[in-house]
């Protein structure tokens, strides 16, 4: 490693060490944010072909950061039309390499720097260690990481801080048809797992798995469940909790572009990893100005920061909590619009799951009845009785506004019960109207 790079990585540590041991108390000044803009402004400007070329064309998007004004937005389009034009680092100089998965379209590279990993790696070690205290008392826990694939920066982020903190761990895919469902549930209770890192499809799946065998998840000694990747409301966290009998919380959240930008609380909150991000929220029509659609601008001097980059997310920031915490409440393009209203996948999921105990799926169909009156019927996999059913139906019909008829169902069709690992929408919502 150069000298110089020795200096940057020393700065950089010393800025989040000393940010995480006052986390609870520790307001970053504008002047931090601002010095950092200009700094990954030029980094970019200088050592990546798409920004270069960006920076010369002129717009007037409005920031509330005055240092922010008049600096293009980049997209996921953007990333896939310009491929590796975007990075700021030679591909021989990188720590590693990644793609996303390719799910929304051509996989667009993600190549990660030692600073990167060093410095997003340092926020999910310490929330880890919190959450591991909090459970256990210790770092001495069997725990199944279950990223989708290889190519996944997943297994590698989890891996390199479970060993860091002397956590010991099996990587599982059960995605991939070389492991599967099947193979990771049977090692999980062959190793005696007490911890779990996966998307909340795949604990759901894991779950219905074991009920299929007669085996209740909760008689596992799975005793934390961390779930990241997609959509997870707190009605979610606490559904997965109470399948499986056990802790769950947000690990993280972040894509293979933006790493870890906010990570898990033993409370199910998730906070923003200050030191690295600018965020923005940027507004909607039709929806009040404290929601938007999430924008962050990526402070290290990697193999590929963005700058204002549209995550596609529906977020919403709460700055009168210290620190700041963040919520997803879904996907801009998977809003739906039911009785002239534009309701988030969050407030459909929540509304679902609030009225069960447990519910192993679901899936929401939408449709016009003879009179064009639109109606919603959900199919899940739930224990309910009919007396259940008929009270879960008038509240569903309160909150939407619309009738509202559940079906129960042993299980529903594979697209369902896996789409989720592609999209929350295309999984959940089949639109007939």
């Amino acid at each position: 490693m150069k000298v110089m790079d020795n200096k940057v990585f020393q700065k950089w540590n010393k800025e989040i060490n000393e940010f995480l041991s006052h986390s609870k108390t520790n307001i970053l000044p504008r002047t931090y944010y601002e010095e950092k803009a200009k700094e990954i402004i030029n980094y970019v400007g200088k050592y990546s072909k798409f920004y270069k070329d960006l920076f010369l064309e002129k717009c007037d998007n409005d920031s509330i950061f005055p240092f922010l004004k008049n600096i293009p937005f980049t997209t996921k389009a953007d990333l896939q039309r310009v491929g590796r034009d975007v990075c700021s680092m030679n591909f021989d100089k990188i720590a590693t390499y990644y793609e996303t998965t390719g799910t929304t379209g051509k996989p667009t590279p993600c190549p990660r720097s030692s600073l990167d990993i060093e410095t997003s790696g340092k926020f999910v070690e310490h929330a880890l260690k919190k959450a591991y205290l909090n459970t256990f008392g210790n770092m001495e826990a069997l725990t199944a990481i279950m990223g989708p694939s290889e190519l996944y920066a997943f297994g590698d982020t989890y891996g390199e801080i479970c060993r860091n903190l002397g956590i010991p761990f099996v990587r599982l895919w059960p995605e991939s048809p070389r492991v599967g469902v099947e193979k990771a549930a049977q090692l999980i209770k062959d190793l005696n797992v007490k911890s779990m890192i996966c998307s909340p499809a795949i604990a759901l799946a894991l779950a219905r798995y074991y009920k299929s065998l007669n085996i209740e998840p909760s008689r596992l000694p799975i005793k934390q469940i961390f779930v990241l990747g997609e959509l997870c409301t707190p009605e979610m966290l606490k559904n997965i909790s109470n399948i499986w009998d056990a802790k769950c919380t947000h690990g993280l959240y972040g894509s293979q572009e933006i790493h870890a930008l906010a990570t898990g609380t033993i409370d199910g909150e998730l906070l923003i990893s200050e030191t690295n991000y600018i965020v923005e929220i940027i507004p909607l029509a039709n929806w009040s100005k404290e929601i938007g659609e999430l924008c962050v601008t990526m402070l290290v001097p990697g193999a590929k920061p963005l700058i204002r980059f549209k995550t596609g997310d529906l977020a919403y920031i709460n700055n009168e909590n210290n620190p700041r915490t963040l919520k997803i409440l879904g996907r801009v393009k998977d809003i739906i619009i039911i009785d002239n209203k534009e309701i988030s996948p969050f407030f459909i999921e929540s509304s679902i799951l609030s009225e069960f105990k447990t519910i192993f799926g679901y899936q929401c169909t939408i449709w016009l009845n003879e009179k064009s009156e639109e109606n919603m019927s959900i199919n899940v996999v739930a224990d309910v009785t009919e007396s259940e059913i008929q009270n879960i139906e008038k509240n569903l019909k309160k909150k939407f506004n619309i009738d509202v008829y559940i079906t129960t169902k042993d299980k529903l069709d594979p697209k369902t019960e896996t789409g989720a690992y592609v999209s929350w929408k295309s999984a959940r919502i089949i639109d007939r109207r």
